[in-house]
C-alpha cells in the first residue's frame, strides 16, 4: 500500500478508534482489573481476523497476524487507568468514582486497534504480534506477561507514550535511556513512647521521621554525584495514636528513581547506612526495606532509529524532537527490552489549548494523536519488516 492511500486508510478510521477511545475512558478500569477493556479488544480483533489470545497475565490481550515462521515484530500498549477522581467535564468522563484514564492507556489501546486494522491488509514477511498489557501502573503487567511467554518469537518491539509536553502532530525520541529505574523504599521507625509535655523522657519517632526526610534531601545533594540524578519521594507517612503523646512508631513510604543502573544497584545500600546513622543519631531504631520496581527503558539504537525515520517520512524533520533528557517516570515497557531489542517513543497530545500533566484529574489529550501514532507505527513496522528481510 503507497503512502497517500495508506494515510487516508487510517485517516478514515478515525472515527470509530475516537469512538472506542471514548467509551474505554468511560469505563475505566483499575490494574490487574481490565476486564471488561480486555473484552472489548478481543472482540474488536477476532471480527478483524486477528488470531488473539486472552487471559495472558492475567487480564493481558496478545493479537498475532501474517506469517509465524520468521518471527514477529510487536506493539506493546498498556490497558489500565488510576486511582483518581477525573475533572475534565467532558460529555465522556469517567462513570466510575475515584478512576480515571489520566494516563492516556485509552488512546494507547485505540492505537493498537488502529494498527491491527491497518496491517491485517498489507502483505508483510513477518508476523505483527500487538500486547495488550495489563497493570502498567503498578508496574507488574509486562513480568506477568512475559511469565506467560508472550516474548516468545518476538524479534523486535515497539513501544508508545503519550506526551503532554509536545504538541499534537509531533513526536519525540531518545537514543539510550528513556525513563528512569524505579524502586520502592519503606522506612519503619522505632523510637520510645511518653508524655507529650516531657519530649525528653522518650524518642520522638514524628521528630525522627522528619529529620529522615529532609536528611535524605540533603545527603543526595552532598553525598551523591550531581551529574548522576537521583530523586526519593516520600508520598506517605503513617504514625501516631494521639495529639499529646510521643509517637513510638512512624512508618515512611516512598520511591527512588535513577537513571544510572550502577547507582541504582547500589542505592539500597546507600540509604540503609544513611538512614540508620540519621536515625541511631536521634536515638531510634529502624529497619529499612528497599524493592526494585522496574529498569530504564534503555532505547535499542537500529530501531530508534527506524522510529525516527518512519516519523520523519509521516510528520516531518521539525515534528520530531530529539529529546535531551529521560524521564524519571517509570515505565515496566523496560522489562520487555530485557528479552527483546525495541524502543519506544513519546507521542505529543497537546492541544492549541494546552494539556494537564500526566496522572492529573484534568488530563485532557487531542485525540488528532490517535491517527498520528498509527501512522508512525504502522510505517515502522513495515520498514523494519522490509530491513528483516534484506539482512
Amino acid at each position: 500500500m503507497e503512502k497517500n492511500k495508506l494515510l487516508k486508510e487510517i485517516d478514515s478510521i478515525n472515527d470509530e478508534l475516537i469512538n472506542i477511545r471514548r467509551h474505554i475512558h468511560a469505563h475505566p478500569e483499575l490494574s490487574g482489573l481490565e476486564n471488561q477493556t480486555a473484552i472489548l479488544i478481543s472482540g474488536f480483533l477476532k471480527n478483524i481476523g486477528w488470531k488473539v489470545s486472552e487471559s495472558v497475565g492475567r487480564t493481558g490481550v496478545v493479537a498475532e497476524f501474517g506469517p509465524e515462521d520468521k518471527g514477529f515484530i510487536g506493539l506493546r500498549v498498556d490497558m489500565d487507568a488510576l486511582p483518581i477522581s477525573e475533572n475534565t467535564n467532558l460529555s465522556f468522563s469517567s462513570k466510575v468514582d475515584g478512576v480515571m484514564h489520566a494516563c492516556g492507556h485509552d488512546l494507547h489501546i485505540s492505537i493498537g486497534l488502529g494498527v491491527a486494522k491497518i496491517i491485517k491488509d498489507l502483505s508483510l514477511n513477518f508476523g505483527t504480534k500487538i500486547i495488550f498489557q495489563p497493570a502498567e501502573e503498578i508496574a507488574s503487567g509486562a513480568k506477568w506477561m512475559i511469565k506467560d511467554g508472550v516474548t516468545n518469537g518476538l524479534i523486535n518491539i515497539f513501544g508508545v507514550h503519550v506526551f503532554p509536553d509536545l504538541n499534537v502532530g509531533s513526536i519525540g525520541i531518545k537514543e539510550g535511556a528513556l525513563t528512569a529505574a524505579a524502586g520502592e523504599i519503606e522506612i519503619e521507625i522505632k523510637g520510645k513512647s511518653g508524655h507529650g509535655a516531657r519530649p525528653h523522657e522518650g524518642v520522638d519517632a514524628i521528630w525522627v521521621a522528619s529529620k529522615v526526610v529532609s536528611g535524605i534531601q540533603e545527603l543526595i545533594t552532598r553525598k551523591l554525584d550531581p551529574l548522576d540524578p537521583v530523586v526519593i519521594t516520600f508520598g506517605k507517612i503513617d504514625g501516631g495514636n494521639a495529639y499529646n503523646i510521643l509517637a513510638e512508631k512512624v512508618k515512611l513510604m516512598g520511591t527512588v528513581r535513577s537513571t544510572n543502573l550502577h547507582l541504582f544497584g547500589n542505592i539500597s545500600n546507600w540509604l540503609d547506612e544513611n538512614v540508620k546513622s540519621i536515625a541511631v543519631g536521634c536515638g531510634a531504631e529502624v529497619e529499612i526495606k528497599f524493592r526494585e520496581i522496574t529498569p530504564p527503558v534503555n532505547n535499542n539504537s537500529e530501531i530508534n532509529s527506524i522510529l525516527r525515520d518512519s516519523a520523519i517520512h509521516i510528520l516531518g524533520e521539525q515534528n520530531v524532537i530529539e529529546l535531551q533528557k529521560p524521564s524519571l517516570g517509570a515505565e515496566d515497557f523496560a522489562e520487555f527490552l530485557n528479552d527483546v531489542p525495541g524502543a519506544m517513543f513519546r507521542l505529543g497530545v497537546s492541544s492549541e489549548k494546552g494539556c494537564a500533566p500526566l496522572h492529573s484529574s484534568k488530563f485532557d489529550p487531542d485525540e488528532r494523536a490517535i491517527s498520528i501514532g498509527i501512522k508512525v507505527i504502522t510505517e515502522s513496522i513495515v520498514r523494519l519488516n522490509k530491513k528483516l528481510s534484506n539482512s
